[in-house]
């Protein structure tokens, strides 16, 4: 290999390395987040009032738990051994093998693409539901102090 191929091999492996820490950081944001939409889920579960909204509520949580539980956690896994192993590479400048790369972490990146982009959806669909109860819930406080003020 030449030192030209070389030195871009290296920014090559620097950049995906650089990936690696932010999908890191992306998925600490979602677990975060997720936290968060369970504390929303458990404060306005009780605001149901129709089959429909409670069969939603039911599939946000089922994947609330899956994607908190498991699926996160995959995720955290396997780009920090990615991060591990780009880190390796650069500190041991050894030559880059893209086949041994692409057995161990190919698809990573799609992967964790198209999480973002259920997630985003998830979110999207959730924040609906959320506003709906919210709004039950508004309403049903108004009635409560209307009652108590009479």
């Amino acid at each position: 290999m030449s030192e030209s191929q070389q030195m871009t091999m290296e920014r090559n492996v620097e950049e995906m390395y650089h990936n690696s820490l932010e999908w890191q950081s992306e998925v600490s944001l979602w677990k975060q987040e997720m936290k968060f939409f369970q504390k929303m889920l458990d404060t306005y579960t009780s605001n149901c009032l129709s089959v429909e909204q409670k069969q939603r509520l039911s599939h946000f949580q089922n994947l609330l738990i899956y994607y908190d539980g498991e699926l996160l956690d995959q995720f955290k896994q396997q780009s920090r051994r990615h991060a591990k192993y780009l880190a390796h590479q650069l500190e041991e400048n050894e030559s880059f093998n893209l086949d041994e790369y692409q057995q161990k972490f190919g698809g990573l990146s799609s992967h964790l693409s198209a999480f973002a982009t259920e997630y985003r959806r998830y979110k999207k669909d959730f924040f609906g539901l959320m506003e709906e109860l919210i709004d039950q819930s508004v309403v049903k406080m108004n009635k409560t102090e209307l009652t108590d003020s009479e």
